[in-house]
C-alpha cells in the first residue's frame, strides 16, 4: 500500500513584509541568513512539508520549524544571522507598550481576526507581521476568538460600575430588623418553549451536521433564584410572566424560610414589583439592577446551562422540555456548591456576606 504523505506547510506572510523578504534572500551576503530566507519564501508557497523543506535546504525538519516560528514572532529579525544562542535583536513587538496596548485591544475585542490585529501593528506601531505572527502574540497574552455578548447602546457603564461598589451600603440601606437572618437572592425568569433551540455540537470535517427542528410557538417560562451567600436554589414553572405570577414566586420565596427577610437582586422588568409596593410579600426586599446589565446577574448564566440540555432536540409537549430542564436545574437547588459556582467570589458573594446571615435547604415547586 502506499503510503500517504506529509500535508504542505503553507505559511501566510503580508504582501509588504513577504517583498522584504525576498529582498533579503537576493541581497544578503550571509550564507546562513539567505538560507533562513530560502526556508520562508518555499514555506509560503504551500507545496512542501516540513520534511520536504527540510530535505531541500539540507536541515532537520525541527530546525526547519524553529526558524519558520521565530519568523512568525519576530519577522526579519529572525532572519539575520546570529552569534551564538543570545544574539540577534530582540523583537519590536515584545515592548512593553505595544504589548500593553495589544492587550488592551484583546480586553475590548477590537478586531474580529488576526488579520485586523496585524494591519493594526503595522499602521499604528510601524511593525510589519505575518497573520501568523500575531496568531502567535495573541495567544501569549491569552487571547482567544470569542463570541462577544450583546450590550444594549443604553447601556451606562458608570452605573453599573456604581452598583457593584455601592451594593453593601445598598443592603445596609433596605432598613432590616436588627439581628433578623437575611437571605440575598438574585432573581430571574427564562422562556422555553417547543421552538427548537439549535446549538454547536461536534462533527466531521468535511460533513454538515443535520438535526431535526420544529417552529412550534408554545412557550413557557422557568422562574429561578439562587442564593447568594450559602447556594442553592428556588424555581417553578410558569404560564407566562406578570406581577401576579412573580408575587406568587416571591411568596415561595419567602416560604423557603418563614423566619428570614429575603432580599432578591433582580432587574427592572415591568412585572417585578418595585421597592415599597404594597403587592409585595412580607419579608421580600426588592433590590433593582441598573438597566441594561444582565451581566451583573449570575443567575443569566445558568440559563445557558439549559439551553444546553434542551438544544438540538425536538419536544413534542411542554411536559417532556420541562423534564429536562428540571434535570439541569436539580443540582442547583439539591448542591449548594453549584450555585456558588455560578455566583463566584467576587464584589457580589463578598459584599453579601459581609451583610447578613445563614440559609436553609431550598426547595423546587
Amino acid at each position: 500500500m502506499k503510503r500517504k504523505g506529509r500535508p504542505p506547510t503553507k505559511l501566510v506572510v503580508e504582501p509588504g513584509l513577504l517583498e522584504e523578504v525576498k529582498r533579503l534572500y537576493r541581497t544578503t551576503k550571509n550564507v546562513n541568513t539567505k538560507e533562513r530566507a530560502q526556508v520562508i519564501l518555499l514555506a509560503t508557497e504551500g507545496t512542501r512539508s516540513y520534511q520536504e523543506l527540510a530535505r531541500t535546504v539540507g536541515r532537520a525538519s525541527s530546525t526547519v520549524r524553529e526558524w519558520i516560528g521565530r519568523f512568525c514572532e519576530s519577522g526579519l529579525d529572525a532572519l539575520e544571522s546570529r552569534q551564538g544562542q543570545g544574539g540577534g535583536r530582540p523583537s519590536p513587538i515584545q515592548d512593553k507598550e505595544v504589548l500593553e496596548a495589544l492587550e488592551k485591544h484583546l480586553r475590548d475585542g477590537t478586531w474580529r481576526t488576526a488579520a485586523e490585529a496585524r494591519q493594526w501593528l503595522e499602521e499604528e506601531k510601524g511593525i510589519p507581521r505575518c497573520v501568523s505572527s500575531l496568531r502567535y502574540w495573541m495567544g501569549k497574552l491569552n487571547g482567544a476568538l470569542k463570541m462577544p455578548r450583546p450590550v444594549h447602546i443604553k447601556k451606562e457603564p458608570a452605573e453599573a460600575e456604581a452598583f457593584k461598589e455601592h451594593l453593601l451600603g445598598n443592603l445596609r440601606g433596605l432598613g432590616l430588623p436588627p439581628g433578623s437572618r437575611v437571605k440575598i437572592w438574585v432573581q430571574d425568569e427564562a422562556r422555553y418553549g417547543l421552538h427548537t433551540v439549535l446549538r454547536r455540537c461536534w462533527g466531521l470535517k468535511g460533513t454538515r451536521v443535520v438535526k431535526s427542528a420544529q417552529q412550534k410557538y408554545q412557550w413557557g417560562y422557568v422562574y429561578g433564584a439562587l442564593n447568594v451567600v450559602e447556594g442553592g436554589g428556588e424555581f417553578c414553572y410558569m404560564p407566562t410572566v406578570t406581577l401576579e405570577h412573580v408575587e406568587a414566586f416571591l411568596e415561595q420565596l419567602a416560604a423557603s424560610d418563614p423566619e428570614a427577610e429575603h432580599v432578591v437582586i433582580w432587574d427592572g422588568a415591568g412585572f417585578h414589583h418595585r421597592p415599597g409596593d404594597l403587592r409585595l410579600p412580607e419579608r421580600i426586599h426588592p433590590l433593582q439592577l441598573p438597566p441594561y446589565s444582565p451581566e451583573l446577574n449570575p443567575i443569566e448564566g445558568l440559563w445557558d446551562v439549559v439551553k444546553d440540555k434542551i438544544c438540538n432536540r425536538v419536544f413534542e409537549t411542554l411536559d417532556a422540555i420541562e423534564e429536562k430542564i428540571t434535570e439541569a436545574l436539580r443540582p442547583y437547588w439539591e448542591q449548594p456548591a453549584f450555585a456558588r459556582s455560578l455566583v463566584g467570589e467576587g464584589w457580589l458573594y463578598n459584599q453579601a456576606n459581609n451583610t447578613f446571615a445563614k440559609n436553609v435547604p431550598n426547595s423546587f415547586c
